[in-house]
């Protein structure tokens, strides 16, 4: 016969003191608390919003579907911050991205005459080079940007906010300030409105599964450790041997990328572009990123933080929304997530300090 285990015999592991620590680690998480958060947002637009709206599940994957732009987006800021960068042209560097994808799609497609009448003899190899083109302009911006953070020294706030500038001027002059007209409506009704199983937004699949990348990468690889290690300590860092600008400007070159991506979803979602859209992705993205645990001064991330904090904006935009408030409330309450995320960030600082 097997005895039975004396509850006293067992290891300290399964001991209530563990428990404690497991139950402490958990409290102190600041992903656990976004996603109370989280919760409680469903919680009550799903009691406020007429005929509990909010809550549906075709309403809740619209909020996944449409946070997926700024989870790219903010994955990509996750390293910058943890790096104790900041990129605020992504929302710019998107739309130049967009509107260059959209011009190599568009041209590549078929002759003037055909795509004003829908025709597009050359679809397939165009919408590939355009997508292509998309993801290596915002690449290339972000390389600009890391090149003149690293070769002139300065400081990535004043680059990127300068950037910004660069960037949405050479779209409007590409456009006239008027969006890219005759963009293949395939890409909206094959990949930008459908859906996994007809029910799962095949955008939000595509997004997860690159963040789930990004989160293998910060957590497993020496780019991570990199990433984290020159945000903590830049002089220990450069001790260590490491080239601080080169890993600087993949950092810049990798949020680039991710812009690239969310321009490709951008382009797919509307059938278009949206020449003056994305003015708050910056912020959305550092409220994001900072909200899900990744210190604004460096040396700490959280990939799983950011995603969760993605969410937050686009849940109450969507809540007002059903609600019939004004858009431009939305703006408000990004600045009011914006400023207590970086209260709480010094918060958590100052409780480890």
């Amino acid at each position: 016969m097997t005895a039975m285990t004396d509850p006293a015999d067992l290891p300290e592991a399964l001991g209530p003191e563990e428990a404690t620590g497991i139950l402490a680690q958990i409290r102190g998480s600041s992903a656990f608390w976004i996603g109370i958060v989280v919760i409680g947002l469903i919680i009550v637009f799903g009691l406020i919003t007429p005929n509990n709206a909010y809550i549906k599940p075709s309403n809740l994957l619209n909020i996944g579907l449409n946070a997926s732009q700024i989870m790219l987006i903010a994955v990509g800021m996750t390293f910058l911050i943890g790096a104790g960068h900041l990129d605020l042209s992504v929302g710019y560097n998107l739309i130049l991205a967009s509107v260059l994808g959209a011009k190599v799609m568009v041209g590549l497609a078929g002759s003037t005459t055909q795509v004003a009448a829908g025709e597009y003899p050359n679809l397939i190899p165009a919408v590939i080079a355009g997508a292509l083109v998309a993801m290596l302009v915002g690449s290339l911006a972000g390389l600009l940007n890391g090149l003149l953070i690293t070769r002139l020294k300065l400081n990535s706030f004043i680059v990127t906010l300068a950037t910004s500038g660069i960037f949405y001027g050479f779209a409007l002059i590409l456009t006239s300030a008027s969006n890219v007209p005759f963009v293949p409506d395939i890409i909206q009704t094959e990949f930008g409105s459908n859906r996994l199983f007809g029910f799962i937004p095949l955008p939000l699949m595509v997004t997860l599964a690159i963040c789930a990348v990004m989160w293998v990468v910060m957590r497993t690889t020496r780019f991570g450790m990199r990433t984290l290690a020159l945000g903590s300590s830049r002089e220990s860092t450069i001790r260590s041997g490491i080239d601080i600008d080169r890993h600087t400007i993949r950092l810049f070159v990798l949020q680039g990328l991710m812009v690239g991506f969310a321009a490709v979803i951008d382009l797919a979602r509307n059938a278009g572009t949206n020449v003056v859209g994305h003015q708050s992705d910056n912020l959305q993205a550092i409220s994001a990123v900072v909200l899900g645990g990744t210190s604004l001064f460096g040396g700490i991330a959280s990939i799983g933080g950011t995603l969760l904090g993605s969410l937050i904006p686009v849940m109450m935009a969507n809540g007002l929304v059903i609600m019939n408030v004004q858009p431009f409330y939305q703006l408000v309450a990004v600045g009011i997530i914006l400023i207590i995320a970086v209260y709480l960030d010094q918060r958590r600082r100052s409780r480890l300090s």
